[in-house]
């Protein structure tokens, strides 16, 4: 299962993800924006780790902005949001390009099927419709076969011990966490997210 962490602020944040395996670190090179991370420090931050594939997450650039940041930072990915763009996602054509999509937009499956031929991995946040309670969906089935049918990587606030029944209905091609500020400077607890990948190692270990 692929792990994006995103929102990364900190060499911290970027070495725990590294030790812990992830397949990309994303970083918020967007102006103006919260969580924005100035590229040059991204730049810095990637010097000191090894594995992960970089990504820039952008929200509202424009398309040219993005192709013009990934070619000038190195980036080995983009994340763009779908609704925003839509088919015009062909203008990232060469570029490894995540979408990110809220889970209770209405019109999920056009986009997810408009995009899919630009797109190599779409981002859904479930967090607004999933059953914080119980981890469960609405019209799972649904959710199985979106699953099934493209590379999606779920993102939800939820506890660790939710996360095992869910994907193990679900299958997504991976799974989003996300990065924060540290509590001070090199300091900051992993203790919820060393618990996802606990529980994540159990479901490896099972499969």
């Amino acid at each position: 299962m692929l792990i994006k962490a995103s929102g990364i602020t900190s060499l911290t944040d970027a070495r725990y993800f590294a030790a812990r395996e992830a397949d990309f670190l994303g970083f918020n090179l967007e102006e103006n924006t919260e969580g924005y991370l100035d590229p040059m420090y991204m730049k810095a931050i990637r010097e000191w780790v090894e594995g992960p594939r970089i990504v820039g997450e952008f929200t509202h650039a424009p398309l040219s902005y993005v192709r013009e940041a990934a070619a000038f930072f190195g980036l080995d990915a983009v994340q763009v949001p779908a609704a925003l763009h839509g088919a015009d996602l062909s203008a990232l054509a060469g570029l490894t390009v995540i979408a990110a999509l809220e889970g209770g937009d209405p019109d999920i499956d056009r986009l997810l099927q408009e995009t899919a031929p630009y797109v190599q991995y779409f981002l859904i946040d479930i967090s607004k419709i999933v059953e914080l309670a119980t981890g469960a969906l609405p019209d799972m089935e649904r959710w199985k076969e979106r699953c099934a049918a493209y590379p999606v990587l779920i993102h939800a606030d939820l506890s660790a011990d939710q996360w095992p029944g869910l994907l193990d209905v679900l299958r997504p091609a991976g799974l989003n966490l996300a990065g924060g500020e540290e509590e001070r400077v090199g300091v900051k607890s992993f203790d919820e997210i060393e618990a996802i990948f606990e529980a994540l190692d159990l479901i490896r270990n099972e499969g």
